[in-house]
């Protein structure tokens, strides 16, 4: 089972490439859908373990496909979690992709686990990101690693045009710590 042929067959099913994907998923849940999460997500269990012995950057990008696919069950993003054992360099990859639903959930992660420079990885995403939602994800999850930190972000996003990039901000701002 390979997961390039798994992340395949879901663009298939999806009638999408991966560039169509992260520009225009709509809102998303429809890929819940999917019949074959049980092999895709075997196929990303197989290059995890792989990754643990050799990084490898097609393979990384793969599971950053299907990572972003997955979003609504965070499976995969769950296995990285507690299987992968050198997170950085997929970090990396996961944050400077083309994949916003990969990206916020890179920023969950950080909130969760001890990765090396995850303040600095998240205030990456928060500055450079241009998907709202990533930046109100990384937002929140750098509230939990550096409360100080996401309060000087925070005001700098209480008065956006996103209404919910400025509640989320208006939450950091307002919660005592």
């Amino acid at each position: 089972m390979s997961l390039q042929t798994e992340v395949a067959r879901f663009w298939d099913w999806a009638g999408m490439t991966p560039e169509h994907y992260s520009e225009n998923r709509g809102l998303g849940e429809w890929e819940a859908d999917y019949p074959n999460w049980d092999d895709l997500h075997k196929a990303a269990d197989e290059v995890i373990d792989l990754l643990n012995k050799e990084f490898n950057h097609d393979l990384a990008q793969l599971l950053v496909y299907a990572l972003a696919i997955d979003n609504e069950s965070g499976t995969v993003l769950q296995h990285v979690q507690d299987k992968l054992e050198s997170k950085l360099r997929f970090v990396r990859k996961a944050i400077f992709s083309d994949q916003p639903q990969a990206r916020w959930q890179i920023a969950e992660l950080l909130r969760n686990t001890e990765v090396e420079d995850r303040e600095k990885l998240l205030v990456n995403l928060i500055n450079r990101d241009k998907d709202k939602y990533v930046i109100r994800r990384a937002l929140l999850s750098l509230s939990d690693v550096n409360h100080a930190k996401a309060v000087e972000f925070a005001k700098s996003f209480s008065k956006d045009q996103d209404p919910f990039l400025k509640l989320v901000s208006k939450q950091i701002i307002n919660q005592k710590v």
